[in-house]
Order: structure tokens, then C-alpha cells, then sequence
């Protein structure tokens, strides 16, 4: 059965249950975000299934959707950007805990601190910004030209 989360949630419990927590968040709502984006508008859409891992450790699967508005950084023109994203994590006690985990880990699923009161507005933004593109740009645009930069490949004056 889904349920629609408040602000934060124990997700320990919500592995140890089975439980699904689904819904949707307004980008206006998430700050870091809406700031990473050209406007604001839309929401992401979430899917959280808790789940215990084979070694019985607490961790859920995320299905986290949206359509984002964002701008080229070749030619500036707005670009509509399809967010889809499916992960696995593991819940982790503490950030030494964390911290403490070997860089080369194998497992499939990504650790994240989680606990009784886990934010899941954070970490759903979290999520989002990290799947965002570092270079946001179209396929087939070509790069703005200023008379400026013309100007400033110049033929060059003999000596």
C-alpha cells in the first residue's frame, strides 16, 4: 500500500516493512534545486520501496521522475530536460559510519545516512540534482556568435 510522506520519515522502518511511499514534490518547494534550474515549475515525481538486502541491512529502491526546464550552454535557448532515475541504497547509521566505508565497495546499492527522521524532501533533491546534466545543452544547436567574438578573432597585423 503507498503512502504519501510528511517532511521526514523513518526509513529504517520503512525497510524493515516493506512499505511504499509515493507522490509528487513541487520544484518550487526544493531550493537547491529550483536554483539549478531555468524556472521552477513542475514536480518530481516518487516511488520509494523500503526493502531489507540480502545481508538484512536497511535500504529502499527510488524511482524519481520529472520534466525540468533548463538552458543550453551552447546556444542559451530553453531546454526541456526528461528526468528519470532508478537506484538502489543501503542506510547507513551515521556520516563516520559512512565515511568509514571503503571507496571501491562493489555493491550495487549506493550508501546513504538514513534514520528514524530522514528528510525525504533532501534527499529526493539531492537525487534530482545529482542526475541533472553537467553540461546542459542540445544535440543539434550551434554556439551563440557575438560580434564581439568575431571581432576578437581578427586577422593578425604584420610586425
Amino acid at each position: 500500500m503507498a503512502e504519501h510522506p510528511s517532511r521526514t520519515c523513518d526509513v529504517l522502518e520503512l525497510a524493515r516493512n516493506g512499505r511504499v511511499i509515493e507522490g509528487t514534490l513541487p520544484v518550487s518547494e526544493l531550493p537547491r534545486l529550483a536554483s539549478s534550474v531555468a524556472q521552477p515549475s513542475g514536480t518530481l515525481g516518487y516511488r520509494i520501496v523500503g526493502r531489507l538486502d540480502d545481508h538484512g541491512r536497511a535500504g529502499a529502491l527510488l524511482r524519481l521522475t520529472g520534466d525540468l526546464a533548463l538552458v543550453c550552454q551552447r546556444c542559451g535557448a530553453p531546454l526541456p530536460f526528461h528526468l528519470e532515475r532508478e537506484a538502489a541504497f543501503r542506510f547507513v547509521a551515521s556520516e563516520e559510519e559512512l565515511n568509514a566505508m571503503p571507496l571501491d565497495d562493489d555493491e550495487e546499492a549506493e550508501a546513504i545516512v538514513g534514520g528514524h527522521s530522514t528528510d525525504l524532501a533532501a534527499w529526493l533533491e539531492d537525487e534530482a540534482i545529482l542526475s541533472l546534466p553537467l553540461v546542459p545543452r542540445h544535440d543539434d544547436c550551434q554556439p551563440i556568435a557575438t560580434e564581439a567574438r568575431e571581432e576578437s578573432i581578427a586577422p593578425a597585423r604584420p610586425n
